[in-house]
């Protein structure tokens, strides 16, 4: 008898989890107020670049089309240059490169929306020892020989510092470079820095403030005969950049059936996106 009552207390909650997992969202009393989204990643080696979007409803499946007439300053608090609309780049670009230390304050106005502002400071680029790779330092569990790439990052002393690792690798056959997932066995790394959806490492300098940290990965086998060519690129990132990328981490880690996912860092008011600068030093290794 009590067999059968358990098995109708597990049918009562199953079938209660089933219907509570199908009810859908009561958006009624959901006020939706479109407003602009603004992204702004910049880089030492491109131009100032704004790509700009709006929100969308919840129930609204499809993407947001970007914004071509949109009026985008941006501003180095001595000037200020109105950016022209690139239609093959899907963005709003200026003709100047950005200068490290300088701050930008991007502001963006749209007939029926509020007028969205961000601002940002690209860091100081790096001046780190060039990468190196050898080749032959190990094995895998095949026998073959693995090689190291080792990259070096100098720190500045007395300031909060963060950065972002990718290694990339020339592939012969569609002659362009591919992503290169980093597998290293530096604790920093495993245990501390995130991985970014870009396949790299994202991480601080609390550990090595003000010296020079090297990091070492491990290269594996190649095709007979092919050339070997790496790229090692470190970017030192804003602070607005570093949170960002942080908070992406940290979204995937709880999206889930039971968890609330994290919020995406946003610096734009008045608005959604993120306006972030990076400095970038860059070592092909052949």
């Amino acid at each position: 008898m009590r067999k059968y009552i358990y098995h109708w207390v597990f049918l009562f909650v199953a079938i209660t989890l089933f219907v509570g997992c199908e009810t859908e969202l009561d958006q009624s009393s959901i006020r939706f107020t479109p407003r602009l989204v603004v992204n702004s990643f910049v880089n030492s080696d491109d131009y100032f670049n704004v790509q700009v979007s709006q929100t969308i409803p919840m129930s609204d499946t499809q993407p947001p089309k970007f914004i071509e007439n949109a009026e985008v300053k941006v501003s180095d608090g001595n000037s200020e240059q109105i950016l022209t609309y690139n239609l093959g780049l899907g963005k709003y670009v200026a003709n100047f490169k950005p200068v490290q230390g300088t701050q930008y304050d991007v502001t963006v106005s749209y007939p029926n929306y509020a007028t969205a502002r961000g601002k940002m400071t690209l860091p100081s680029k790096l001046n780190s020892p060039k990468s190196t790779w050898i080749d032959g330092t190990g094995m895998d569990s095949f026998g073959f020989q693995t090689g190291t790439i080792t990259c070096f990052i100098a720190d500045p002393q007395s300031e909060r510092n963060y950065y972002e690792i990718n290694l990339y690798r020339f592939e012969d056959f569609t002659q362009e470079w591919q992503i290169m997932p980093p597998t290293t066995t530096d604790p920093l790394l495993s245990q501390n820095a995130e991985l970014t959806d870009l396949g790299g490492y994202l991480l601080d300098d609390r550990s090595f403030n003000g010296s020079t940290r090297k990091f070492e990965f491990i290269t594996s086998f190649g095709s007979a005969g092919s050339t070997y060519k790496y790229l090692v690129e470190v970017r030192s990132l804003s602070d607005e950049y570093y949170r960002y990328l942080q908070s992406l981490a940290n979204y995937r880690k709880t999206v889930g059936l039971f968890s609330d996912p994290t919020p995406i860092y946003s610096n734009i008011v008045n608005g959604r996106g993120i306006c972030a600068g990076a400095s970038i030093q860059r070592d092909t290794i052949q």
